[in-house]
């Protein structure tokens, strides 16, 4: 699953790791896609790159859609039979009441990861602007990847890592620019499957969350 807020280059990312994952390891992939709108931009575009694609429009969800992700996924494994689908939330998402649901109601679920993009280039203004959601996908995450550190001093990026570091000492911190390239031991590391645990990024503050019906920060 991917989250990370409208911007953070999770369209990219995805785009990059499912062609590794079909092309070099003969993988099956689906990639499920949210947006909040009629129109599923971004699914258009992964379609129009060869991908199989699946959009769930109308909603973050997050939020009212829940039930209807795991719907989803489900339909997916018993249509296509994928070895990984890969989830693309809005940017409003938290990952957390989704991955509760999916790991409780998904039929032959092995492992979920929850991948946070970190905008490097606008976090401090969206620390400021959206400091719970934010801090939130990082604290929900396995993997946070700070991304677009080609447009950010050196010293930004080692404090925004320090700060991720510090709100979430599990996770798995790359610092990326993913328009210039995924870096090969990223894309080995999700593109084999098979050998990641269930995410257990969920704080007890988030597991006691409802399931259904959860609210966005914004």
């Amino acid at each position: 699953m991917v989250c990370g807020f409208l911007g953070s280059g999770k369209t990219t990312m995805i785009r990059e790791l499912a062609a590794h994952m079909v092309r070099a390891k003969g993988r099956r992939v689906v990639i499920l896609e949210n947006e909040v709108g009629e129109v599923g931009i971004d699914d258009l575009f992964l379609a129009g790159e060869g991908f199989q694609v699946k959009g769930i429009l109308g909603g973050c969800i997050c939020c009212q859609l829940t039930g209807e992700v795991t719907a989803a996924v489900n339909e997916i494994g018993r249509e296509f039979s994928p070895d990984a689908v890969v989830i693309e939330a809005t940017g409003v998402a938290r990952p957390g009441s989704i991955l509760k649901v999916l790991l409780k109601y998904g039929e032959g679920i092995e492992a979920v990861t929850v991948v946070d993009m970190v905008d490097a280039g606008r976090w401090e203004m969206l620390s400021e602007v959206v400091p719970g959601l934010i801090l939130g996908q990082i604290s929900e995450s396995d993997v946070v990847l700070v991304n677009k550190i080609d447009e950010c001093e050196d010293e930004l990026v080692e404090n925004i890592r320090a700060l991720v570091a510090a709100e979430n000492p599990a996770a798995r911190i790359y610092a990326v620019s993913a328009a210039q390239g995924l870096p090969s031991a990223i894309l080995e590391e999700f593109g084999e499957g098979g050998e990641q645990e269930v995410s257990c990024a969920l704080s007890e503050k988030e597991k006691s969350t409802p399931e259904e019906g959860a609210s966005c920060d914004a």
